[in-house]
Protein backbone atom coordinates (compact mmCIF):
# COMPACT_ATOMS: atom_id res chain seq x y z
CA UNK A 1 0.00 0.00 0.00
CA UNK A 2 1.45 3.30 -0.68
CA UNK A 3 1.79 5.67 2.29
CA UNK A 4 0.19 9.15 1.82
CA UNK A 5 3.32 11.00 1.13
CA UNK A 6 3.74 8.46 -2.54
CA UNK A 7 -0.21 9.64 -3.58
CA UNK A 8 -1.90 11.75 -5.56
CA UNK A 9 -5.19 12.83 -4.08
CA UNK A 10 -6.28 16.07 -5.51
CA UNK A 11 -8.18 16.32 -9.39
CA UNK A 12 -6.21 19.26 -10.04
CA UNK A 13 -2.91 17.13 -9.92
CA UNK A 14 -4.20 14.35 -12.01
CA UNK A 15 -5.30 17.18 -14.46
CA UNK A 16 -1.68 18.73 -14.76
CA UNK A 17 0.12 15.64 -15.21
CA UNK A 18 -2.30 14.23 -17.96
CA UNK A 19 -1.84 17.47 -19.95
CA UNK A 20 1.44 18.66 -19.49
CA UNK A 21 3.30 15.18 -18.75
CA UNK A 22 5.43 13.11 -20.60
CA UNK A 23 3.06 9.83 -21.77
CA UNK A 24 3.84 6.00 -22.36
CA UNK A 25 1.12 3.72 -23.36
CA UNK A 26 1.22 -0.03 -23.88
CA UNK A 27 -1.70 -2.52 -24.32
CA UNK A 28 -2.67 -2.03 -20.75
CA UNK A 29 -2.22 1.12 -19.38
CA UNK A 30 -1.31 4.81 -20.19
CA UNK A 31 1.39 6.33 -17.74
CA UNK A 32 1.87 10.08 -17.81
CA UNK A 33 5.00 11.80 -15.87
CA UNK A 34 5.94 15.11 -14.19
CA UNK A 35 9.01 15.48 -12.68
CA UNK A 36 8.64 16.43 -9.07
CA UNK A 37 10.90 18.96 -6.87
CA UNK A 38 9.71 16.46 -4.00
CA UNK A 39 12.66 14.41 -3.69
CA UNK A 40 10.10 11.53 -3.87
CA UNK A 41 7.65 9.93 -6.08
CA UNK A 42 3.98 10.35 -5.81
CA UNK A 43 1.62 7.88 -7.69
CA UNK A 44 -2.34 8.19 -8.83
CA UNK A 45 -4.25 5.41 -10.12
CA UNK A 46 -7.06 5.78 -12.53
CA UNK A 47 -9.64 2.88 -13.31
CA UNK A 48 -12.61 4.01 -15.23
CA UNK A 49 -16.38 1.94 -15.78
CA UNK A 50 -14.22 0.99 -19.40
CA UNK A 51 -12.42 -1.90 -17.24
CA UNK A 52 -15.25 -3.50 -15.97
CA UNK A 53 -17.80 -3.96 -12.77
CA UNK A 54 -17.12 -2.28 -9.66
CA UNK A 55 -15.01 -5.55 -8.21
CA UNK A 56 -12.96 -6.01 -11.22
CA UNK A 57 -11.24 -2.06 -11.04
CA UNK A 58 -10.97 -2.43 -7.48
CA UNK A 59 -9.09 -5.95 -8.35
CA UNK A 60 -6.72 -3.97 -11.06
CA UNK A 61 -6.39 -0.51 -8.66
CA UNK A 62 -5.11 -2.88 -6.16
CA UNK A 63 -2.52 -4.54 -8.29
CA UNK A 64 -1.47 -1.00 -9.82
CA UNK A 65 -1.12 0.12 -6.59
CA UNK A 66 0.94 -2.96 -5.68
CA UNK A 67 3.10 -2.21 -8.43
CA UNK A 68 3.53 1.78 -7.87
CA UNK A 69 4.89 0.70 -4.51
CA UNK A 70 7.72 -1.08 -5.98
CA UNK A 71 8.39 1.31 -8.70
CA UNK A 72 7.98 3.99 -5.64
CA UNK A 73 11.55 4.69 -5.23
CA UNK A 74 12.95 4.36 -8.99
CA UNK A 75 12.72 8.57 -9.32
CA UNK A 76 11.43 12.14 -8.59
CA UNK A 77 8.13 12.19 -10.14
CA UNK A 78 4.37 12.54 -10.20
CA UNK A 79 3.52 9.58 -12.51
CA UNK A 80 -0.29 8.56 -12.99
CA UNK A 81 -1.61 5.83 -14.35
CA UNK A 82 -4.53 5.06 -16.10
CA UNK A 83 -5.58 1.21 -16.78
CA UNK A 84 -7.09 0.40 -20.30
CA UNK A 85 -9.84 -2.53 -20.39
CA UNK A 86 -7.49 -5.43 -21.29
CA UNK A 87 -5.50 -4.88 -17.74
CA UNK A 88 -8.64 -6.69 -16.18
CA UNK A 89 -8.31 -10.08 -18.12
CA UNK A 90 -4.21 -10.47 -18.15
CA UNK A 91 -2.55 -11.90 -15.07
CA UNK A 92 -0.78 -10.47 -12.44
CA UNK A 93 2.53 -11.41 -13.59
CA UNK A 94 1.88 -9.76 -17.35
CA UNK A 95 0.53 -6.77 -15.86
CA UNK A 96 3.33 -6.57 -13.19
CA UNK A 97 5.87 -7.29 -16.42
CA UNK A 98 4.03 -4.35 -18.71
CA UNK A 99 3.55 -1.78 -15.79
CA UNK A 100 7.32 -2.06 -14.93
CA UNK A 101 8.09 -1.78 -18.65
CA UNK A 102 6.19 1.21 -19.45
CA UNK A 103 7.39 3.03 -16.35
CA UNK A 104 10.60 2.36 -17.14
CA UNK A 105 10.43 3.78 -20.91
CA UNK A 106 8.66 6.95 -19.04
CA UNK A 107 11.98 7.30 -17.42
CA UNK A 108 14.35 7.45 -19.85
CA UNK A 109 12.13 9.84 -22.11
CA UNK A 110 11.71 12.34 -19.43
Amino acid sequence: MLDRAHRLALPTDFRRITRRGTKQTSSLVVAYAIPSDRGLSRFGIVTSKAVGNAPTRNRVRRQLRAIAWEARDARSADIVIRALPAAATVTWDVLHADVLKTLDRLNTSA
